[in-house]
């Protein structure tokens, strides 16, 4: 229907009461569009994808990746915020960048379900998104404990979309205060889109009255393409992390494995004043599909004598690509040593980082002992509290918790965690050949500067 206005002004009642009649009438149809709006050209929500009935103050979408969760979530959450004129809502994610990557510019985010929404990625009060109805909702990361603060800040609100909420290692605090200000409306409530990881916050959050919970796997959304998800069943089915990551199963604490969840409760913020930062690599010497993964660990060692995990940027690539991402990591946290396990790849290991950068500091460490062997010193000391993860690390938590020394495949993130922690803490355990002299690249910064250390190194 067009803009209706008066093309002069006029006191005659008759015009005046059919321009207020077709203004109303204007009003009424835009209200009927929004209330039975449907995202254009996006195939039929699958029936998980549907929200359960009932009045329930959190709808828990638990599912493998790939299952349509986000997908679900947005077109609740758009849909909502388009009948509703005026509506105040929040996107909370375990960061910034995947409240935004996912849940806005995604394609299963609000942009692509919604073209007539806005980004602000700059506003007043924060990031937002808005409605041409005057509703909006803004966009959080809470990684750390100063960005729970910023929950308070937004003010009441009367829907949250938790993005990956079993990821966010601010979950309690961050519950607890979103809550505190989710009562605007007759019935604020919550969604969360996530696939579920056993932590202690999560498991409580999951089973409190009024969630209503509904399930999905990687292979209950018929729009994946065929080749990908035969490529993730022959790799990863009848596996601990295929159950998590394709079937959306909620993984305990396995028997038998080193690490548990409460082991990661230790986390900080920011780490002390370190002494010696170490890049540690367990490398995957092929490519391909069937290849390895690369664990690559950054980690420091504080003036108080305990460990700090700042990195994880370990990646499935090839020999070339992991090798400038280890150049990158020693680099931007202004390492002292990047050592790597060569009993696979021998001299290639030395070789391939040399060519990167000749002048990388670098020992070559040869495995003599098994890996529980290795592993346990380091268990033990992430039980004492003597091991902290800088914010978190959900793929390297994950799989700590659930490696079995002795089964399954090689847990490549979780060996180079030990030698990281091994060469800091505890000596480097075996046999050790230097084959490149030890030194400081110029420009690098010296201990006791923050230049470059602790910032996120991304994917490269």
């Amino acid at each position: 229907m067009p803009t209706l206005r008066l093309l002069e002004p006029t006191t005659d009642p008759a015009k005046v009461a059919e321009y207020e009649r077709l203004k109303a009438l204007r009003e009424e149809r835009k209200r009927e569009a929004d209330a039975n709006w449907q995202p254009s050209g996006r195939p039929p929500l699958e029936p998980h994808q549907v929200p359960p009935g009932g009045d329930w103050m959190l709808w828990l979408l638990e599912g493998g990746r790939g299952c349509g969760k986000t997908e679900a979530c947005a077109r609740y959450f758009a849909r909502h915020m388009r009948m509703r004129p005026e509506t105040r809502g929040r996107i909370i994610a375990p960061t910034f960048g995947d409240a935004v990557e996912s849940c806005v510019e995604g394609p299963s985010g609000l942009l692509s379900i919604d073209p007539e929404i806005r980004w602000l990625a700059s506003a007043p009060g924060g990031a937002k998104v808005t409605w041409p109805n005057g509703s909006e909702a803004l966009v959080l990361g809470t990684p750390f404990p100063r960005d729970v603060d910023r929950l308070r800040a937004g003010g009441n609100r009367a829907l949250d979309w938790w993005e990956e909420m079993a990821a966010n290692t601010q979950l309690r605090s961050a519950w607890d205060q979103a809550a505190l200000g989710l009562r605007l409306g007759a019935r604020p409530h919550s969604i969360a889109s996530t696939t579920p990881r056993g932590t202690r916050d999560y498991r409580e959050i999951r089973v409190m009255a009024g969630v209503s919970r509904t399930h999905a796997t990687l292979f209950d959304n018929p729009h994946n393409p065929t080749e990908w998800v035969e490529r993730m069943r022959a790799r990863y089915e009848d596996t601990r992390l295929g159950r998590q990551e394709l079937m959306g199963e909620l993984l305990e604490d396995v028997e038998g494995a080193l690490w548990t969840r409460a082991m990661m409760e230790h986390r900080v913020e920011e780490p002390p004043e370190l002494t010696r930062v170490v890049v540690a690599v367990d490398p995957a010497v092929t490519s391909g599909e069937s290849a390895d993964d690369t664990g690559i660990v950054v980690a420091g060692r504080g003036a108080d004598g305990h460990a700090y995990v700042l990195e994880d940027a370990s990646c499935h690539l090839s020999p070339d690509q992991w090798a400038r991402r280890v150049v990158r990591a020693y680099h931007a946290h202004g390492a002292d040593r990047v050592i790597a396990e060569v009993n696979n790849g021998g001299e290639l290991v030395g070789t391939v980082l040399k060519t990167m950068d000749e002048r990388l500091p670098y020992k070559a460490i040869h495995a003599s002992r098994g890996k529980r062997t290795r592993a346990e010193p380091v268990a033990a000391l992430y039980e004492q509290g003597k091991v902290h993860h800088v914010g978190g690390f959900s793929e390297l938590e994950d799989e700590l918790c659930s490696s079995v020394p002795g089964e399954g495949s090689s847990p490549d993130r979780l060996d180079a965690l030990v030698w990281a922690v091994t060469e800091l803490m505890l000596g480097s355990g075996g046999p050790l050949r230097i084959l490149v002299p030890q030194g400081r690249v110029p420009g690098v910064p010296r201990r006791g500067t923050n230049s470059g250390r602790f910032g996120a190194i991304g994917r490269w």
